[in-house]
C-alpha cells in the first residue's frame, strides 16, 4: 500500500522517533519501521498513476495553507491486528481539505482504501502497529498511558510514501503547502 501523508514537523517527527525506540527497547515492537516516518496519512491505496499524483500533489501544496492540528490521548484500533496511536483532532478545517484530497485522488488512485473516505477517516499518528500482540501491548500502554499527548502542529506539507511488496517504505516527494 501506499500512503498520501503529511509528515510531522521536526519537533513532533523527533518525539515519534523517540517514542518508537523506546517501544522498541522496552517492549520490543519494532513493526513500525515499515513506514519509518512519523506522519498521519490522508488516505492508503494499492497504486497511483504517479504522474497525474504528482500534479494533483502540486495543485493541493499551491492552495493550502500550513495550518494546526491538535492531538489528544492515546488510541487504540482494536483487531487481529491492533495499533497504537495519538488522535488527531478532527476540525472542520481538517475534514475540508481531507475531503478536497479525498475527492482529487479519486481520477488516479486504484484500491483506495474505504477507511480513509471522510465519513470513516480517523486521522492520528501511529505509534505501533504490525506486531503487537496479547503479550506485549500491556507493556506499551503501561509506557504511554502517562504521558501528554496534548500536542499542538504545525501541518505544512504533503508527500508520498511508496511501499511495494512488504518492503519498507521510501518517501518519494514532499509538497510544501504554499497557499496564502
Amino acid at each position: 500500500m501506499h500512503g498520501l501523508v503529511s509528515l510531522l514537523e521536526e519537533k513532533y517527527y523527533k518525539e515519534v522517533e523517540s517514542i518508537w525506540q523506546m517501544l522498541e527497547g522496552k517492549c520490543g515492537l519494532s513493526g513500525i519501521k515499515a513506514t519509518p516516518f512519523p506522519h498521519f496519512s490522508w488516505l492508503i491505496a494499492s497504486d497511483f498513476d504517479w504522474e497525474a499524483l504528482e500534479t494533483v500533489l502540486e495543485e493541493i501544496a499551491q492552495k493550502t495553507r500550513p495550518f494546526i492540528v491538535n492531538t489528544s490521548g492515546i488510541g487504540i484500533f482494536s483487531g487481529a491486528s491492533p495499533v497504537i496511536f495519538i488522535p488527531i483532532i478532527r476540525t472542520q478545517e481538517l475534514n475540508i481539505l481531507h475531503q478536497h484530497i479525498w475527492e482529487a485522488i479519486q481520477p488516479c488512485g486504484e484500491g483506495i482504501s474505504p477507511y480513509y473516505s471522510p465519513k470513516n477517516w480517523v486521522p492520528h499518528i501511529t505509534l505501533a502497529q504490525t506486531d503487537l500482540t496479547q503479550e506485549n501491548i500491556s507493556c506499551a500502554m503501561q509506557k504511554l498511558a502517562f504521558q501528554n499527548f496534548n500536542w499542538e502542529i504545525k501541518v505544512d506539507n504533503i508527500s508520498f510514501i511508496q511501499q511495494d511488496n512488504e518492503m519498507t517504505g521510501q518517501q518519494q516527494h514532499q509538497y510544501k503547502f504554499q497557499g496564502k
